[in-house]
């Protein structure tokens, strides 16, 4: 279970702990061994701990993600196919309008155009994104590496793509002049991180069409227990 933080004065107030299980990750980390996205961090958020251990191939029997404010606080024995997740929502609303009413939703339509041009027009993805009203939050799941690799196969080119599209090659400082340039709401270090609540769309995208996500209880680190 890798759990991300982004600050070292987090270990403490959250009294985060490694043990057989957990193992912690500073997602901005410049400094960390092999390929890595970390100098994204303030952009991917815990994408860039996903994108570390799939790239440097982490390989374990079950693999999970989780952060700092939230965990997981029991782990089940799942099959392949399966996933773990902390919550499972439904709106109603879809959650397209859910992001709509949130973020800008032109960097939406620019996911559903990567879609439909990797996948073709009206395919079961695409529809996810703009129809339903199931959605799975917080990028935080447990399942078999296998499956692991097969979403981060899928969403991250997705991204990159959205990275091409907007001529941003990976450059902190275009990120974040994209993100002083369309952003609506005046808090702009929440709303720049654009790219990890589209990745939270399309991992939840992922998981519900191609798996059997098991929900269970987890723990928010400032707000208690719920189920």
């Amino acid at each position: 279970m890798w759990l991300t933080y982004h600050d070292d004065a987090q270990i403490e107030q959250y009294n985060l702990k490694e043990d057989d299980t957990i193992r912690l990750f500073k997602g901005n980390n410049m400094k960390v061994e092999g390929e890595n996205i970390n100098h994204l961090n303030k952009f991917y958020s815990e994408m860039t701990t996903m994108y570390w251990v799939w790239k440097n191939n982490k390989r374990s029997r079950y693999v999970g993600f989780c952060h700092y404010r939230r965990c997981f606080t029991h782990f089940m024995e799942i099959e392949h196919g399966e996933c773990q997740v902390m919550e499972v929502i439904n709106f109603p609303f879809t959650v397209f309008h859910h992001y709509k009413d949130a973020h800008n939703y032109n960097d939406y339509y620019d996911i559903i155009d990567i879609l439909n041009e990797k996948y073709g027009k009206n395919n079961r993805y695409s529809e996810y994104m703009l129809q339903s009203k199931t959605f799975i939050p917080f990028c935080s799941f447990i399942m078999h590496y296998d499956d692991f690799v097969s979403l981060c196969e899928f969403f991250f080119p997705i991204l990159f793509e959205f990275d091409h599209k907007h001529n941003l090659n990976m450059d902190a400082n275009r990120y974040w002049a994209k993100a002083e340039k369309d952003f609506r709401y005046d808090n702009k270090t929440y709303q720049c991180r654009a790219m990890s609540f589209l990745a939270e769309r399309l991992i939840s995208c992922y998981i519900i069409c191609n798996m059997n996500a098991v929900c269970v209880k987890a723990i928010d680190t400032k707000l208690g227990y719920y189920d």
